[in-house]
């Protein structure tokens, strides 16, 4: 094997095992609740109310970016994150995308959804990608605080 041919195997090895590639998770999250699709949707639906409802965040601001409707949110530490929405199905969901945050995040697309039944289902999933494994608990924990937002606001109705 020639110096050049080692080397260029040993560069590749090296490569490999010093590459960390980013891990993928899901969060889904869901509750139950005694209520109408209406009244629910009236509380979520529109993409920059998430201000009014949302414990972490502390205001919204619309704008249009490539197209479509974004929010730039600040949340309850000051931090900026915008997403884009990226489809739509009046009454019952809206999928966006995180383009820009300061988690160290990639590829965040989320679903907030209801689906009518006995009692109604609130179902938010977030799928993406990080480096880092304590992005999972903090992608859950905003989950779980919206939600339970969600619940308490519409109890008090």
């Amino acid at each position: 094997m020639t110096s050049i041919a080692k080397f260029s195997a040993i560069a590749a090895s090296l490569l490999c095992a010093t590459t960390a590639w980013p891990a993928d998770f899901q969060v889904k999250r869901s509750i139950e609740l005694p209520s109408s699709t209406l009244q629910v949707w009236q509380l979520i639906g529109d993409f920059c109310d998430i201000d009014d409802w949302h414990p972490k965040i502390s205001s919204c601001a619309l704008k249009v970016m490539d197209g479509s409707l974004a929010r730039v949110l600040t949340t309850d530490t000051g931090a900026k994150v915008t997403q884009k929405r990226i489809a739509r199905e009046e009454g019952l969901s809206y999928t966006y995308k995180t383009v820009s945050s300061s988690l160290p995040i990639e590829n965040l697309t989320a679903t907030l959804s209801v689906q009518p039944g006995e009692n109604l289902l609130i179902e938010w999933i977030a799928n993406f990608s990080s480096d880092d494994p304590d992005m999972e608990s903090v992608v859950v924990d905003d989950i779980e605080a919206g939600l339970s937002a969600i619940e308490t606001i519409l109890a008090s109705r």
